[in-house]
């Protein structure tokens, strides 16, 4: 995307600015043109990425950049027409905003990138009324997530004091975090923005707010991509919470070394910090077995899956034994960092598709999942999204 006519009117505001010095400098007008993103970030350099991402086919594609100037600003013109829906803008390819909007509307966005962070907070939007309303909803719990985050690594301790201490702190945090999106997702039924309250609330026991939310959307919004996200998990929570391992599936394919019923090899590396963790420790606990590289755009996309699970079912003897196929010790500490993979058990010999475990299991692709059962054994393989999501349910019942 090219800056466009504004680039001309602030030269010429400029030029006015040398030549009658009684006259200010103004910023930008606010009111753009219907389809176009504009705005100022505070915080960054000149000539920051700007890149707006839309789904498609349940993934997050570029679907236009721009660069910020001297001061902040920039404007930003898609490729093709939005359709009314969610979208990201991402700052520096880091900082990511969520947008509801469409072509129809001229959005206006100010906002100051703070580094540490992982999320665009306290932006100003206007020209989108969703885009506001959903803007104050990850305003309230963007926050809160960092702090559950810190509360996890303090779980970690070795001090039980401080682990127990932690436990009753996450649980506090977690109620939190359900009644914040239960609270905006009445506030706002029927409207795009209160499904990403329902993203995180058990269809189970908010039922009725799903239906009704789900039945003003559908029609104009049936084929959006958060509208058959929610709709899906409301389904699968409604469905027969059954594990049949009684007809498992041919091996054939990509990563079929190992199927349901085979005892796992272990696998012995170490984490991030050089501590050695195996997973034949685990025994005892149902674990998810996860490759991944932080370069993997799929496997990025997979993760908040994973964590949902995790945070869902680590209290029921659930646990996530992650391998890593990155040769950059320090882009796979961030990237663990970034996407908030508060399990403790990451590893990886940093040898990239040389992987020792990788080899040894026959992983050609990544993501690639085996759920193992207490003993060792496999319940199920290549386990993403809803798949998982359904059969963790099985497994522990809800």
């Amino acid at each position: 995307m090219k800056v466009q006519t504004v680039v001309s009117q602030v030269l010429m505001a400029c030029c006015t600015c040398i030549l009658l010095s009684t006259i200010g400098c103004e910023a930008p007008s606010s009111e753009g043109k219907a389809g176009s993103i504009q705005g100022k970030i505070k915080g960054i350099s000149p000539d920051t990425e700007i890149i707006l991402r839309s789904f498609n086919r349940g993934n997050l594609v570029n679907v236009g950049k721009a660069a910020v100037d001297s001061t902040g600003y920039f404007e930003l013109t898609p490729d093709r027409p939005l359709a009314m829906g969610y979208h990201q803008l991402v700052v520096d390819r880091s900082l990511p905003l969520v947008l509801i909007t469409d072509s129809t509307e001229a959005l206006y966005v100010e906002v100051e990138a703070q580094r540490g962070r992982n999320y665009l907070v306290d932006a100003s939007i206007s020209g989108s009324p969703q885009s506001a309303k959903v803007a104050d909803f990850y305003n309230a719990i963007m926050p809160l997530q960092a702090r559950m985050k810190n509360t996890d690594k303090k779980g970690r301790s070795v001090d039980a004091e401080t682990r127990n201490a932690a436990k009753e702190l996450k649980k506090s945090q977690t109620d939190s975090l359900s009644n914040l999106s239960l609270e905006f997702a009445k506030a706002h039924t029927g409207t795009l923005s209160a499904l990403s309250a329902l993203e995180g609330l058990d269809p189970k026991v908010h039922g009725d707010l799903f239906k009704e939310t789900l039945s003003a959307l559908k029609g104009s919004h049936s084929q959006s991509h958060y509208f058959k996200l929610i709709q899906e998990k409301m389904v699968l929570a409604n469905a027969p919470r059954t594990l049949d391992m009684s007809n498992p599936p041919k091996r054939k394919g990509k990563n079929s070394k190992f199927g349901m019923g085979d005892l796992v090899p272990d696998i012995v590396m170490n984490d991030p910090e050089g501590k050695e963790r195996k997973l034949s420790d685990l025994r005892g606990k149902v674990v998810l077995l996860d490759f991944w590289a932080s370069w993997c755009g799929p496997c990025r996309r997979e993760n908040p899956t994973v964590v949902r699970a995790y945070e869902q079912y680590k209290d029921k003897g659930f646990e996530v034994f992650s391998v890593s196929l990155d040769s950059d010790a320090a882009r796979w500490k961030k990237a663990i960092e970034q996407d908030q993979l508060s399990w403790p058990n990451h590893v990886s010999d940093l040898a990239g598709w040389r992987n020792a475990a990788a080899r040894e299991y026959g992983v050609s692709s990544i993501p690639h999942t085996m759920l193992i059962d207490r003993d060792g054994t496999i319940l199920a393989t290549h386990l993403r999204g809803n798949a998982l999501e359904s059969t963790l349910r099985g497994v522990f019942g809800k």
